[in-house]
């Protein structure tokens, strides 16, 4: 295989602060030098180096786009303006690390990553949601016969939770440092110290306080012998892990509406996949399929029918955004939903039930809060 060449090279920073390298192949393919790649989405570089190894961790395998080739490119760097002229690098193309990011985002509200990750999917989110409009708006500006500064744009749209918390009031007692004390913190989420406590005793390998000196204390009023403090980086993981009003909020503004992502495909869904296909040939049946903002698992077009497939998850839904949902798609189609656990008997007692106008469920949604499998009983379906 010919060895590519890097012919050029330019300093990329999508997120302000940090700069990657960033280069243009002899075949017009963008790239990424895996340490750019590994700090653009909060990565050690071994984790990511480690994926090009060994293959793609276990936990994003659901979410990564099947059969994407995860090796890196080794490259001869020939642009003359690059620190590294002369050199063979390992690189990573701008499809790989697009996927990558959207199977950290996908595992992150799918609520697989560990703790540990959750640094990896947020930052993964914010990119996602920054890079779309980031699109956007260059796509309408250059429309209008604009050149708009792509990277200063996406800069401008990246989402940071620190300025966010700064935007919505929150301020720091050692102002100068940007520590909060725990009283900026239970103050600005209206919540009593003991709350906070028992999040901080929970998250104690997370989130690691700092003891502020009694000048220190002395300097912003302060009367203890003694006192913590808390840099702002914590604070935002502190107010997106609290279910507070204001913690709601700030997650919505951060992750915008999460569980609006199309659905990625789940083993149960694939294994559904298959069964659906088989009984639906001829009948054109679409996965993944769009109806007006929103995705639906199943679409079997000739039947005017919607079928959704869903597990334990399904708790975590935002139930006004669900109703919002069901209620367009039934303006048109009828709608199954049942649980991925359901017989196929089951199944097709709901379809036959089905009309269009109308929503049948398989599943009580009490059940779902349960933590052990349960079965259906086909004579619990019910029109909704």
């Amino acid at each position: 295989m010919t060895k590519r060449k890097a012919v050029y090279y330019g300093q990329v920073e999508l997120i302000p602060g940090i700069v990657c390298d960033g280069y243009v192949l002899d075949d017009d393919t963008a790239v990424m030098g895996i340490m750019g790649t590994a700090e653009l989405l909060s990565v050690h570089h071994k984790a990511l180096q480690n994926i090009a190894t060994k293959g793609i961790p276990k936990v994003l395998e659901p979410f990564i786009d099947k059969g994407l080739n995860n090796a890196t490119k080794t490259v001869t760097v020939v642009a003359q303006n690059s620190h590294h002229k002369g050199r063979e690098i390992n690189v990573y193309d701008s499809l790989f690390i697009e996927s990558l990011i959207r199977a950290y985002a996908f595992a992150l509200a799918s609520d697989k990553l560990r703790k540990a990750q959750h640094h990896i999917g947020k930052r993964c989110v914010f990119l996602m949601g920054s890079l779309v409009r980031t699109a956007l708006e260059v796509a309408i500006k250059q429309a209008c016969g604009l050149s708009p500064n792509i990277q200063q744009t996406a800069q401008k749209n990246y989402i940071d939770a620190v300025k966010l918390i700064k935007d919505f009031g929150f301020t720091c007692s050692v102002d100068d440092d940007d520590i909060a004390t725990k009283k900026d913190i239970t103050q600005f989420l209206n919540i009593p110290e003991s709350t906070l406590n028992s999040f901080l005793r929970k998250h104690q390998t997370d989130i690691k306080p700092i003891k502020l000196d009694s000048a220190t204390i002395r300097s912003f009023g302060g009367k203890a012998s003694r006192m913590n403090g808390y840099h702002l980086d914590d604070v935002t993981k502190i107010a997106l892990g609290m279910d507070s009003v204001i913690g709601i909020e700030l997650k919505k503004q951060v992750f915008g509406q999460i569980g609006s992502f199309a659905k990625p495909e789940t083993s149960s869904e694939v294994q559904w996949q298959k069964v659906l296909s088989s009984v639906f040939q001829g009948f054109d049946l679409h996965f993944n399929y769009p109806i007006g903002p929103y995705k639906v698992d199943f679409f079997v077009a000739k039947l005017m029918l919607v079928l959704e497939c869903n597990g334990y998850c399904h708790r975590y839904y935002d139930a006004t955004q669900e109703k919002e949902r069901e209620k367009l798609i039934t303006q048109r189609y009828s709608l199954v939903r049942f649980h991925h656990q359901i017989s196929l008997e089951t199944l097709f007692n709901g379809i036959l039930q089905a009309k269009p106008g109308t929503m049948v469920k398989l599943y009580d949604l009490e059940q779902l809060g349960q933590e052990m499998p349960f079965n259906i009983n086909p004579l619990n379906a019910h029109k909704g």
